[in-house]
């Protein structure tokens, strides 16, 4: 049966790769990290049940290898195993001889490295940094001074603030060639403004539309056509968790509102403060042409 080649999803861009392992055993570090949580506690459980069952099949091939046990009985030889690997010892059951003993002084030292390799892996998991950006579901392009600007908005889920914030919004277009094939570039958008000092509410990231811009002069219907693709990320210094974080998001043609505005999420207070409303970061609302609305971007 042929293996079908992995799929690579993210964000919407998908992708089949064709020699490359979905599981790299070679690289157990990267296949650590990189499975869902649940692959990852399912196989520390078949780990764990694999070991035990192999060495309670070595007590249980020589009978009399673990004192106190039923003859005969896997059952007893593999919980046995089980308190071995984990170091518990209730007592009822020992090993005997000095087989039992060989094999139990294996099984020690074999669970030694079992828990250290499992425990770093749970280790590196929770220790991974995570952005906790929360991106608009659409970008826009709406008016902007004098003409049109594409916009995306962008947001920390955290109450502590994101520093030295970076934002690159790259646009993937696809040209086809005369023999029929095709090729893909990355186009980097010029943006209003692309570095944030600090990011504690809100950041609206802006392309000005103009004569250089390859979605100038383009309407909703050629923009679906072309099906280009808008590739937004962020980076920035996280004082929370003292660690560097990026994070990123792929707009697709159908998620670019022409002719829209964001609504506004952010309301002074009384005492000074500002107030933002992340429940309404991908609101946004239709402009109706020639009419000039104020945004906010902080």
């Amino acid at each position: 049966m042929q293996r079908r080649p992995p799929r690579i999803d993210s964000q919407g861009l998908s992708a089949i790769k064709l020699g490359a392992s979905r599981f790299a055993w070679d690289d157990p570090y990267y296949l650590v990290l990189a499975m869902s949580w649940q692959a990852f506690l399912g196989a520390v459980l078949a780990l764990f049940i694999g070991v035990n069952v192999i060495f309670a099949g070595l007590y249980w091939a020589i009978p009399g290898a673990v004192g106190n046990a039923k003859p005969g009985s896997f059952g007893d030889a593999f919980f046995f195993s089980v308190e071995t690997l984990a170091t518990v010892g209730y007592g009822e059951m020992t090993p005997a001889g000095r087989y039992g003993h060989t094999i139990a002084a294996a099984e020690i030292f074999v669970g030694m490295f079992l828990t250290a390799l499992v425990t770093g892996a749970f280790f590196a998991r929770f220790a991974r940094p995570k952005p906790r950006l929360i991106f608009s579901d659409s970008a826009v392009i709406g008016p902007y001074e004098a003409g049109q600007a594409l916009m995306v908005r962008v947001a920390s889920r955290r109450l502590h603030a994101i520093s030295e914030v970076r934002g690159r919004i790259s646009y993937l277009r696809t040209f086809r060639l005369p023999d029929g094939g095709t090729f893909r570039r990355f186009f980097d958008l010029k943006l209003v403004r692309s570095e944030n000092p600090v990011l504690s509410l809100s950041w609206t990231l802006i392309h000005p539309i103009d004569a250089e811009s390859p979605l100038h002069g383009m309407s909703q219907e050629q923009l679906l056509a072309e099906a280009p693709r808008l590739l937004v990320s962020i980076t920035g210094f996280d004082e929370a968790i003292s660690s560097a974080i990026n994070d990123r998001h792929n707009y697709r043609p159908e998620d670019i509102r022409m002719g829209h505005m964001f609504a506004h999420i952010l309301e002074d207070q009384p005492d000074g403060a500002i107030q933002i409303d992340l429940t309404r970061i991908h609101d946004t609302f239709e402009v109706p042409p020639g009419q000039a609305v104020g945004f906010s971007d902080s």
